[in-house]
């Protein structure tokens, strides 16, 4: 299939769903209290679209069995499963730069104390890449489903990127601390970035000391993390940036607070008076109420896709602040709300990369590597701990491009074990960092890619991004095209041992599942994240057909083909590059 026919299509299906009111809870009286969340509930139709959509956005998707699992309770009992947590994962062990290179320095020369520096940035790549790898696992095990969405959510709500950083330690302790707190209080986060020696050190609050100050984490402290544009004066950043001079990274790589370097004066900060420092400029923040109704409307918009209408706003940001930034109440009462589940919203948003490859391992129960899926997502535009901007990514339909479209589709193919590495090779033209700015790699010192496979650190021989794009590049021996640089890193992820480990054929006879149409059914219902559309049924069921008639075979004997497995997973491939596929 076209790239761009994928594309006009996957416009078409998003201009073609029905726009149609918010629904019970748009015009919500917060006044109206837990009497009105009560009969939102009672009014919640729990039927199979609503509880996957549930999962889809409350998580990374779920199989058909689990979703008949939750049918089978009652809504309240799933959705404060969800909110209160799920099993507890056991944490990655981060090492401390002194473990990573215990050597004695003394007598070393000029140039092995280089070779040591070197080494040790290394083993620190290393592990940003194995951490990396953990929280795909995690997120993919489902164990805690929601807040690993809330993380993900969060992660790009207060970004930092291990480009600036260059140290996994504060990378990794950021993300515990902001996985710790998803699903527990906003407060406890702003208040734990702000002393963030990751977040410190990406908006170079180090060189923010009295009389030469550094505006970087105050702006960003403001527009961002807490209030949004328009609700704060450029004065306001300038006193803001005052009140957090001094806070630092130690020489340990822990917070540290230079007293000779902070601002002790008076500052005005939003209407308030006072000789405030970054813990005032916090309290000050979350007695705003531009920052509930920033915060509210940013979740509400991650979880549902769009924009939460001015009534939808209203309530939950009353909602969060009585609640004193807690998350769980405004968690539970959006995740129950039957406008949630309105047509406008189901099956409308377009899956970021994590989502899409994370979500196909879950739905189809096909564990994948975790560096395929990190790799494959960085190459679709969401490389996780390196984003783009400040900002974060963007989300929905700035995901689609032409490139991502194809290469969604390779990726597929690569994980089903139906797309040879030559086929990629052959159209790496569209594979040139599709999406959102995975940086290229010349932007980067030539040593400082990090291990691909959690496995070890990969030495970078130049800048890959002008292989991919320019003509065939260099030879192998053989006289073949050479892999260019990313698909290298890919094949690297998922191994050259790697099997699929799904048995299509088994689990439709097990299930006995036997005809074309019965198959078409069995498999858009555990690959795709939304309800079919009419033709891609028809569609699947006949492509189904036409293989299964090329093997002279009457419907409901493929399976008992040896090339059934190959036929089936062929299909599977084309199912997950469509445009329904990209949605959730």
């Amino acid at each position: 299939m076209r790239a761009t026919h994928l594309l006009g299509g996957l416009a078409a299906l998003l201009l073609s769903l029905p726009a149609v009111s918010a629904g019970v809870a748009d015009g919500a009286d917060p006044a109206r209290g837990d009497r009105a969340t009560a009969q939102a509930r009672r009014s919640l139709e729990w039927n199979a679209r609503n509880v996957e959509h549930l999962y889809n956005r409350a998580g990374f998707g779920a199989t058909p069995a689990e979703v008949a699992a939750a049918l089978a309770r009652r809504p309240e009992e799933v959705v404060e499963q969800l909110v209160s947590g799920g099993a507890p994962v056991e944490p990655f062990y981060v090492k401390g730069p002194g473990e990573m290179a215990r050597v004695d320095r003394r007598g070393l020369s000029d140039e092995q104390r280089q070779r040591l520096r070197r080494a040790t940035r290394r083993q620190d790549r290393f592990q940003m890449g194995a951490y990396t790898n953990w929280w795909i696992e995690v997120m993919a095990s489902g164990a805690d489903p929601l807040r690993d969405r809330m993380a993900l959510f969060w992660h790009g709500f207060f970004t930092s990127s291990y480009r600036d950083v260059r140290n996994s330690v504060a990378m990794a302790r950021q993300h515990q601390m902001l996985r710790a707190e998803s699903l527990g209080n906003y407060g406890a986060m702003l208040r734990g970035i702000v002393h963030d020696p990751g977040m410190l050190k990406y908006l170079d609050n180090d060189a923010n000391r009295k009389g030469n100050n550094n505006e970087n984490l105050a702006r960003e402290l403001l527009e961002l993390f807490s209030l949004g544009e328009g609700n704060y004066t450029e004065d306001d950043v300038k006193n803001v940036a005052r009140a957090l001079t001094g806070m630092r990274v130690g020489i340990d790589g822990e917070y540290d607070f230079r007293r000779r370097q902070h601002d002790f004066g008076r500052k005005e900060i939003l209407g308030e008076e006072g000789r405030f420092n970054g813990d005032d400029v916090v309290d000050i923040l979350l007695e705003q109420e531009a920052c509930a109704r920033w915060v509210a409307g940013r979740v509400v918009e991650y979880l549902e896709g769009v924009p939460p209408t001015a009534e939808r706003l209203d309530f939950y940001a009353a909602l969060l602040r009585e609640a004193n930034y807690d998350l769980a109440p405004m968690l539970r009462s959006l995740l129950l709300d039957p406008a949630f589940y309105r047509d406008e919203v189901v099956g409308t948003r377009v899956q970021g990369p994590v989502d899409y490859l994370v979500g196909c391992s879950r739905r189809l129960d096909m564990p994948l590597p975790a560096g395929f899926v990190r790799e494959g997502a960085a190459e679709l535009g969401q490389e996780l701990f390196f984003p783009p901007s400040v900002k974060g990514w963007d989300e929905g339909t700035a995901w689609i491009t032409t490139s991502s479209l194809m290469l969604r589709g390779n990726l597929a193919g690569m994980a089903l074990g139906v797309v040879e590495w030559e086929e990629v090779l052959a159209g790496r033209g569209l594979l040139a960092r599709a999406g959102q700015g995975r940086p290229a790699d010349d932007e980067m010192m030539s040593d400082e890619r990090m291990g691909d496979d959690g496995q070890g650190p990969v030495m970078d021989d130049g800048s890959a991004s002008d292989q991919m794009m320019d003509g065939e590049g260099e030879l192998d021996e053989n006289g073949r095209p050479q892999m260019p640089k990313q698909l290298r890193d890919l094949r690297s992820a998922i191994g050259d041992l790697y099997q699929p480990r799904i048995n299509l054929a088994w689990r439709f006879s097990q299930a006995g599942v036997t005809t074309d149409a019965a198959i078409a059914d069995r498999m858009l219902d555990a690959a795709l994240a939304i309800d079919p559309p009419a033709d891609l049924r028809e569609q699947l069921t006949r492509r189904l057909a036409q293989e299964r008639e090329a093997l002279g075979l009457e419907d409901g004997a493929l399976l008992d083909d040896p090339s059934a497995e190959d036929v089936l997973r062929r299909a599977l491939h084309w199912l997950l590059a469509t445009p329904a596929a990209q949605l959730s």
